[in-house]
């Protein structure tokens, strides 16, 4: 059997390519791991008036929030806290992929700081989010660190 090849067969031809390109793309599109900040970012984005007026009141002592990073990672927290009881989590928060985020327990020594072990981390950015309750009032702080 032979073809007759006309304009109507190019079209043909043009428009299965086409479909067959974008079905090539939409396979490959699903293959990719989806990598959100958080699984539950609409609850968060209807509480943010709460979560500006933390940060506002955390803001005056994120001069003293520091992290230092040596053979383990410190993290000094405000003297403000240093004699209250404090309770919250430590994220360390891994933008690249989420599955390396890793979470700890506030477990302040008596200067305001506790060691964190770094064995368990890979090489690259991380951002920490310490987020903490001490007398009913809720702080949060954030910063950056590159683990070499």
């Amino acid at each position: 059997m032979k073809i007759k090849w006309n304009w109507g067969t190019g079209i043909f031809l043009a428009i299965v390519a086409m479909l067959s390109f974008i079905g090539f793309l939409v396979y490959t599109s699903f293959q990719h791991e989806v990598n959100k900040v958080s699984d539950d970012y609409y609850e968060r984005g209807l509480s943010h008036s709460e979560y500006m007026s933390i940060q506002e009141r955390s803001r005056p002592m994120n001069a003293e929030f520091d992290i230092i990073y040596t053979d383990n990672c410190t993290i000094q927290f405000p003297q403000f806290f240093k004699d209250k009881k404090v309770s919250g989590n430590v994220l360390f928060f891994r933008p690249s992929d989420f599955n390396m985020d890793k979470t700890f327990v506030i477990e302040m020594d008596s200067s305001a700081r506790q060691v964190i072990t770094i064995n368990e981390f890979l090489k690259g950015k991380y951002i920490v989010k310490v987020d903490m309750e001490t007398d009913s009032l809720f702080y949060h702080f954030e910063q950056d660190i590159i683990f070499n």
